[in-house]
């Protein structure tokens, strides 16, 4: 629903969750093998996850070693350290870190931001993102 002030105006352009999944822009974390995880740790709604965010916390390069980690671990990661904070915050937005290891070895925090909000149809759904996106 608009705020009364829009009521009336022109709509210049609409770029939609589905659009951006469709894009690649963000990446829909309700599919395997990351669904049954995100459903083993409690999250009912639907998850998706920015590219960028996705590159630098979950992804793993086949060509360079991230020490041991794979893909499904990272994103395990992700979703405990988000659990284990959900309910101390805001029902709206929440920010945290995970612990990730870099191609170069090195161990690093990457800090994370989760908005909750409605999808295209209005039913809630949650956006893991790095905290510069919205």
């Amino acid at each position: 629903m608009l705020h009364p002030f829009f009521e009336g105006a022109e709509v210049l352009s609409i770029y939609t969750r589905t659009q951006a999944l469709e894009d690649g822009v963000l990446f829909d974390m309700t599919q395997e093998p990351f669904g049954d995880l995100a459903r083993k740790c409690g999250i009912k709604w639907p998850v998706a996850m920015t590219a960028t965010a996705f590159h630098e916390c979950v992804a793993v390069s086949d060509t360079q070693g991230h020490c041991g980690q794979d893909i499904i671990g990272r994103w395990w990661d992700v979703l405990m350290t988000f659990r284990s904070l959900r309910r101390e915050v805001s029902p709206l937005e929440v920010r945290w870190s995970v612990f990730v290891h870099d191609p170069d070895g090195r161990q690093r925090q990457k800090q994370l931001k989760c908005v909750s909000g409605p999808d295209d149809d209005g039913k809630p759904c949650l956006t893991f993102m790095l905290p510069n996106e919205d």
